[in-house]
């Protein structure tokens, strides 16, 4: 049981290194290539929605919450967290 704490523990700190290094590229960029939007901000969404339950969560993230909090008032991702019942709650 410890093993697996700490493998999770470890799992979770490298998940933070990627949101330090995703938050940095978003730095005075309103998407992740720039200024247009493309598939790529909607999938990054996806994933750090998941991150959501992670103990550093990418809200804690200057560029990430600012990113995040941008994509949710999207009437496309608005759609799609309707139906699959997915709340956007913590991005309001």
């Amino acid at each position: 049981m410890f093993v697996r704490i700490e493998i999770k523990q470890a799992q979770e700190m490298r998940v933070a290194q990627m949101f330090a290094l995703i938050d940095q590229e978003l730095e005075g960029k309103e998407f992740l290539l720039g200024d247009s939007i493309s598939a790529c901000d909607f999938v990054l969404f996806m994933l750090l929605h998941w991150g959501s339950g992670l103990k550093q969560t990418p809200l804690s993230f200057p560029n990430l919450g600012r990113y995040l909090r941008a994509m949710a008032k999207r009437e496309s991702i608005i759609s799609v967290c309707s139906i699959e019942g997915t709340s956007l709650a913590a991005y309001q």
